[in-house]
């Protein structure tokens, strides 16, 4: 497995390009995937990739579109496989879309089939593919060009994104509130639309996101980093881990995620 990651200059829509390639030699293959608080846009190549939620599979072919999930899933590439993806910033989706993002909660989708315009429109892109540095530059220069829609909602949810990012997900909703005019129940709606999930869950997404990348990337020992992330005990931590890893923390540090710790451990 190669996680390859590129550089854009269209740091307001797009956090980071990737590359991910699978050989045969290691194929079929399964991990689990932790979300990191964005949403996708991946052109698979070739090869057989899927998702699966639950009972839930999810065929990831050609353009997908992903949403905000809450919890971990299953990845598989059951074949040799290729593909090229767009890790967009958390209000980036809304804005070039223009339509309620929450409907794409847990969900990979065939982006021909949700937006069908913008996929005309991103189309050629992946259709000219020569190499990653090229397909960058197509993309930057893609994404810099497209009409965006902004107002006073995105520039709320944009300052209440950068306060969480800031205080690494140890915030409140009274704490965002201080940094923005509306009340909290128009917060929590337009969060949901333009974000794809409530604040609640986003920081409470977050904050868990934080703490397993200082993790993997061995900053800080557990026992450090439950307190340090504002957890009042091991089972207090235990409680949130299952929920997003669909495990407990005994079972997750016996096994090996060679996904998860490539994208906890890119440089």
């Amino acid at each position: 497995m190669t996680l390859k990651y590129f550089e854009n200059s269209v740091p307001n829509l797009v956090e980071e390009y990737y590359q991910l390639n699978f050989s045969e030699a290691i194929t079929p293959f399964q991990s689990s995937v932790l979300p990191i608080g964005l949403t996708h846009i991946t052109h698979v190549f070739f090869g057989e990739q899927k998702a699966v939620l639950g009972k839930k599979e999810m065929p990831l072919k050609e353009t997908v579109v992903s949403g905000q999930f809450f919890r971990s899933y299953q990845f598989q590439s059951l074949t040799k496989s290729l593909s090229f993806g767009i890790s967009l910033h958390p209000t980036a989706l809304f804005k070039i879309l223009n339509t309620n993002i929450s409907k794409l909660e847990n969900k990979h989708t065939a982006l021909a089939k949700f937006h069908p315009e913008f996929y005309h429109k991103i189309k050629p892109v992946f259709e000219n593919f020569k190499n990653p540095k090229d397909t960058t530059k197509s993309l930057d220069h893609f994404f810099s060009s497209l009409k965006l829609t902004t107002n006073k909602n995105t520039k709320n949810v944009d300052i209440a994104i950068d306060l969480i990012k800031e205080k690494e997900g140890l915030v409140n909703i009274v704490d965002i509130l201080d940094h923005v005019n509306i009340s909290q129940k128009t917060l929590e709606t337009q969060f949901k639309i333009i974000v794809g999930l409530t604040p609640g869950k986003y920081v409470r997404l977050y904050r868990f996101i934080k703490l397993m990348r200082k993790y993997e990337s061995q900053e800080i020992a557990i026992n450090d980093l439950i307190y340090m992330f504002d957890y009042y005990d091991r089972s207090h931590f235990a409680r949130d881990f299952k929920l997003f890893m669909n495990e407990t923390p005994k079972s997750y540090f016996k096994k090996d995620y060679p996904l998860i710790k490539a994208v906890f451990n890119k440089s």
